[in-house]
């Protein structure tokens, strides 16, 4: 199996309401994904971590196999996901694949 872990910063002018929102149709995009999507296990997305963290949001996925994480990568819906919900609105992108 295969973790693939994301983090961004939101952009300073971004509202708490349009935070949340974001994350929340990030999620709900992204699920949409996981149900049609194959070799996707687990799709979280974390909003707002704890006070603690360096970051804003955080997605945490696992999949089957390094192919089913590629596959996911290029598929039109998590392609217009991160097109619609992230890049308009975050920056600071940090990402972590790896092996369990």
């Amino acid at each position: 199996m295969v973790k693939h872990l994301v983090s961004w910063k939101f952009k300073p002018e971004i509202s708490e309401e349009q935070k949340a929102a974001v994350a929340a149709d990030f999620e709900k995009r992204l699920l949409a994904v996981k149900e049609k999507a194959e070799g996707v296990i687990e799709v979280k997305v974390i909003a707002p971590p704890l006070p603690t963290s360096s970051v804003d949001l955080v997605l945490d996925s696992t999949f089957e196999s390094a192919e089913a994480l590629a596959a996911y990568q290029v598929n039109p819906g998590h392609v217009e996901a991160v097109g619609a919900c992230v890049k308009p609105y975050l920056t600071d992108r940090t990402c972590c694949d790896y092996e369990i």
